[in-house]
């Protein structure tokens, strides 16, 4: 038995990879706003606990800080593993991941 094999679409993979890139745009600055919110969320955090404002470079501290333990904990196998599992479930919808 042979199975059909698809034809490489050189035209089609290059609009997907233009489409995929504008795609990865947007997720970024999704990311990016998502990120901004991790942030504002530890600087209101911090500044409850005092009585004067936040200096500009305790803000800029305290914001690395944050995003490095979002990072970390992005990295750790138990947060992937959820995400990767998500990942497939959401892929089996997808109409062309069903197609033989």
């Amino acid at each position: 038995m042979s199975e059909d094999k698809k034809q490489w679409d050189q035209a089609n993979f290059d609009a997907k990879m233009k489409e995929s890139q504008v795609e990865l745009l947007e997720l970024r600055m999704q990311l990016q706003n998502l990120l901004v919110k991790f942030g504002l969320r530890a600087l209101r955090t911090y500044q409850a606990a005092r009585n004067v404002p936040l200096r500009p470079n305790e803000i800029e501290n305290l914001v690395k800080y944050e995003l490095d333990n979002v990072a970390g904990d992005l990295s750790e196998k138990e947060a992937q593993s959820p995400i990767i599992n998500q990942v497939k479930l959401e892929w089996e919808k997808q109409p062309i991941a069903q197609s033989p």
